[in-house]
């Protein structure tokens, strides 16, 4: 249609029509949005008030003032969860657009399909075995390669067929094509090298008698911690029971990998296998420990979804119990008593990947405790005889003990994944060296200098402890998440923060 001065006033009239459907637009996402951010923190002042440990309260100034970070004019404008579902009765009207059957549909933004990508530990020695239960670390910008690659490898025992031996290996990562597809993937650039991990039994007795010879070191999960230490939880024989989680720092075992990290001065503090601790009774295998960190850097040792419990790491060399033993809310228990057929299925809530702190507003806003929370996935398990399926959905805590949770997402899905698969959620990690640009411009380039001068000298570790290159976050920063696919292949996809937040159900208690 082509413009034509006789309709001059016709087209003023409906000029003036969409400018107002726009500011009324404007302030109804505003409004509905800092709603959003002040039920969060409702729930997490609700819950300080019940918990003997002390959290950080939120007033109404401050929820203002948290509404107002997220909707300043440099930020965008984008708002800070696109909640369409959740159990606030404040929001109850959000719908279910593009969200069938309420699933997250996660779009892998690292490739042009928009689907997972594949990860290969092969090199061109075959070898008769399987690599799976992935785990990648970002190099610095300008390294040699862009990732370093940890997998389980399975091997058939020597003394029985039926019996499985596990150990690690780790390679050097790049970006490669499929040979028959041409699909991007990640592939080792070097021959995978085994972790030399120290091994013991267990006392005689703890162990189901064909589960100790096959167990080895098993389940891997790598990241980085908030001062760079990159750290490796791992489960392998306990020493007073048959299976036990561990951590251990990652340049104790892998020559140079502190100088490739750019972390050679920081401290080691896990210089062997250390035992993670839980003060209740060991049961026969203890698995899917978390670690979590507050603001100071105090590592937690986290136990349990369902049933929640937390340990201190003091210091260096000591350990010490924190009274927190209770049930997770009601928006996560719910998740395993929906089961079709309960006499057929099991149905387990798991913890699945490492924690991450997450800002929930764009560069350059400020974070605070009021802004910023921690999240992970977590797995509902379903198990039918020798069949396994996992949903998956991520987890919002407080940023500091007793790390109430505050919210969950909605089931995730992985675009191009086989949902009739078993396709578990290893681990994730910021890609900062790869996908986070600090470069772009905004919708008033004179006020943005300024402000964002202003803020950015703000946002350095030495100024807020909440911040740090490892472990720390904003909306519009990159997430890393790696899949293991049927016990077999692995897989990755890189995740916008705020699409993966996006969706999430609040858990008043």
């Amino acid at each position: 249609m082509t413009y034509n001065p006789k309709y001059r006033a016709g087209w003023i009239l409906l000029a003036v029509c969409f400018i107002s459907v726009l500011v009324m637009t404007s302030s109804s996402s505003n409004s509905h949005t800092r709603n959003v951010a002040a039920s969060i923190f409702d729930v997490g002042s609700h819950r300080s008030r019940q918990s003997g440990l002390e959290e950080p309260k939120w007033n109404g100034s401050q929820k203002a003032q948290l509404a107002d970070n997220i909707h300043e004019e440099h930020l965008t404008g984008r708002p800070l969860l696109r909640h369409r579902k959740t159990v606030n009765k404040q929001l109850q009207s959000c719908s279910h657009l593009d969200r069938p059957g309420g699933a997250n549909i996660l779009i892998n933004v690292a490739n042009p399909e928009g689907t997972m990508c594949r990860l290969s530990f092969q090199w061109f020695d075959s070898i008769p075995s399987d690599r799976f239960n992935p785990n990648v670390i970002p190099y610095p910008p300008g390294s040699q390669y862009p990732y370093m690659g940890i997998a389980l490898q399975s091997l058939m025992s020597e003394n029985a067929e039926l019996v499985q031996q596990y150990t690690i290996v780790y390679c050097d990562m790049d970006w490669a094509s499929s040979d028959v597809f041409d699909q991007r993937m990640l592939t080792c650039m070097n021959q995978p090298k085994v972790l030399e991990l120290p091994d013991w039994l267990s006392p005689e007795g703890t162990c189901t008698p064909l589960l100790e010879p096959g167990l080895g070191h098993i389940d891997p999960r790598i990241f980085m911690s908030p001062i760079g230490e990159p750290l490796m939880m791992v489960s392998t024989i306990g020493h007073t029971n048959c299976e036990h989680e561990f951590v251990v720092d990652l340049r104790t075992i892998v020559p140079d990998l502190g100088q490739k990290l750019n972390v050679e001065t920081v401290p080691i503090r896990f210089g062997n296998l250390t035992v993670l601790p839980n003060a209740t009774p060991h049961a026969e295998m203890e698995k899917n420990y978390q670690l979590l960190f507050d603001d100071n850097a105090e590592i937690f040792v986290h136990r349990g979804i369902a049933e929640r419990s937390l340990t201190s790491i003091s210091d260096y060399y000591g350990m010490h119990d924190l009274a927190v033993d209770s049930l997770a809310p009601e928006c996560i228990l719910s998740l395993g008593k929906s089961v079709p057929d309960p006499d057929r299925q099991k149905v387990t809530l798991e913890q699945a990947t490492n924690s991450l702190r997450v800002t929930l507003c764009e560069y350059p806003c400020e974070p605070t405790l009021d802004n910023t929370v921690l999240m992970s996935i977590m797995h509902v398990k379903y198990v039918h005889l020798d069949e396994v399926y996992y949903r998956r959905y991520v987890v919002i805590m407080n940023a500091t003990a007793p790390f109430r949770i505050l919210a969950r997402s909605s089931n995730l899905i992985y675009m191009g994944s086989d949902e009739r698969a078993t396709v578990f959620t290893v681990a994730m990690e910021w890609d900062h060296s790869h996908f986070r640009d600090r470069s772009k411009s905004f919708a008033n380039p004179q006020k943005a200098v300024t402000k964002r001068a202003a803020d950015v000298a703000k946002l350095t570790p030495d100024m807020n402890s909440l911040v740090n290159d490892y472990y720390h976050g904003w909306l519009d920063d990159t997430v890393m998440i790696t899949l293991g696919v049927n016990d077999q292949e692995s897989a990755f996809t890189h995740i916008n923060a705020s699409q993966l937040l996006d969706c999430l159900e609040l858990c008043p208690q």
